[in-house]
């Protein structure tokens, strides 16, 4: 019997209580919400984006005005694509973001596995010297190292930077 109705007498039996109409447009619309959910996630396999799809639907049940003349059909699609292009975008700044966390705890890997190997490494330079000493084997803090060597905290962590990438060409050196 439902089944000859169309998406407008559907969504009207659904906002007046219709349980059954509810899962009449939920099973009409499930096959566009995979279709969506692949087009963006199919590198994902679990259902949790159809559960969104689906909130999507019940939102787009809940907030449809037909005084706009579109179709349910294109108001959903605008919904779900939205939401799916949100969470796409998401998605993308965490994987981004978990990429550069293990960047950077390789990066602090090798230079404790540099600063094990050579503890009595000497610079050129005094000052890069002493920051060495005090910053990488003694562990002190760069306020620390201000107050010790009467300089400016800008000036130490410059000298760290360029300790660092001397280590770090040294690494190079070594594993090459």
């Amino acid at each position: 019997m439902y089944k000859v109705y169309n998406d407008y007498e559907l969504l009207y039996m659904v906002k007046e209580g219709d349980t059954v109409a509810l899962d009449i447009l939920l099973k009409k619309y499930e096959r566009f919400i995979y279709k969506k959910v692949y087009s963006f996630f199919y590198y994902d396999e679990s259902g949790d984006y159809f559960q969104e799809g689906v909130l999507c639907l019940y939102r787009a049940i809940e907030t449809f005005d037909d005084s706009y003349n579109k179709t349910f059909m294109r108001y959903f699609e605008v919904i779900l694509t939205r939401h799916f292009i949100n969470l796409h975008k998401k998605n993308k700044r965490y994987y981004e973001m978990l990429e550069t966390y293990k960047n950077e705890l390789l990066i602090e890997e090798k230079e404790k596995v540099i600063l094990e190997e050579n503890i009595n490494i000497s610079f050129k330079s005094s000052l890069e010297q002493k920051v060495y000493e005090l910053h990488f084997l003694n562990n002190k803090k760069v306020k620390e190292i201000c107050e010790e060597l009467n300089l400016e905290a800008k000036q130490i962590y410059n000298a760290i930077y360029r300790i660092k990438n001397k280590l770090l060409d040294m690494y190079k050196d070594k594993s090459e």
